[in-house]
């Protein structure tokens, strides 16, 4: 059976990851895990993340600035 990776995020996408930063967060990179989407989050306050399950992201709200 051919297995297909969904992404709901794309790359350079502003996201939210609190579990991890306070920060905004961006897309880095997709991949394909055994469980299913992730991605390579890169925050703001200068640490990047890789391996991150899609379950773990959020779409990011717009900025008032």
């Amino acid at each position: 059976m051919t297995r297909f990776a969904t992404h709901r995020f794309s790359v350079g996408q502003r996201v939210a990851f609190a579990a991890k930063s306070t920060g905004s967060c961006k897309v880095e990179a997709q991949t394909s895990g055994q469980s299913g989407a992730e991605y390579s989050i890169a925050c703001s306050d200068g640490r990047t993340h890789k391996g991150v399950p899609e379950r773990e992201v959020t779409y990011s709200l717009p900025s008032a600035s």
